[in-house]
């Protein structure tokens, strides 16, 4: 794919409707190691979602052990994850994460009066949910959406768990972050640190 990594090697392509390819796995490293850490890790979770091995993964990475880009493509590997449902799931994950918090779990099962729900993520210690809220959500039978949505909310909330509600302009900078303080355990919330490996 670049010169900086070399010849893909033979178990590191495959055809895919005639046309030669690098696998899941190498793409996953090269664009991890290239685009920096949120577009990288865009493309990781797609990736795994679609069956990339994470075990081949890590031996990619091994194997370029001290190349530019690899620490960074190393911790976008480690947050991979197939539960992801969007792009804008996964930059909520990564902005939380990149400022110090635990990765939240993903697809976080919540039962309820009006029965079982899967909110985007959240941290089950924490009882606290983010749920990204994507434009297109609403865009078609608008009221009905939201109606449903709203009585989702609230069977959430009284089976006791809180959830923040994120958009796309929440994912600037530390707006998310700062949102979210006050829902935190003391100790965490004083202990935020950024994380260097993913400031691309």
């Amino acid at each position: 794919m670049t010169p900086h990594f070399g010849v893909p090697a033979d178990d590191e392509r495959t055809v895919v409707n005639g046309v030669p390819v690098t696998t899941l796995e190498r793409t996953v490293v090269d664009c991890a190691c290239l685009l920096g850490p949120l577009p990288g890790l865009v493309v990781a979770d797609g990736a795994v979602r679609r069956g990339a091995d994470p075990a081949v993964l890590r031996r990619l990475l091994s194997e370029r052990a001290g190349r530019r880009g690899i620490a960074s493509a190393r911790a976008v590997v480690e947050l991979a994850d197939e539960g992801a449902e969007s792009p804008g799931e996964t930059a909520t994950r990564f902005v939380v994460t990149r400022d110090g918090l635990p990765p939240p779990q993903t697809q976080v099962p919540i039962s309820t009066h009006l029965g079982m729900f899967w909110a985007d993520m959240g941290w089950a210690e924490w009882r606290l949910l983010l749920e990204y809220d994507g434009r297109g959500k609403y865009a078609e039978r608008a009221t009905d959406e939201f109606i449903k949505e709203k009585r989702r909310h609230d069977a959430i909330q009284e089976a006791g768990w809180r959830s923040v509600r994120v958009t796309k302009e929440d994912l600037r900078g530390t707006a998310l972050t700062s949102r979210l303080r006050p829902f935190l355990p003391p100790t965490v919330a004083a202990s935020l640190r950024p994380r260097a490996d993913l400031l691309g």
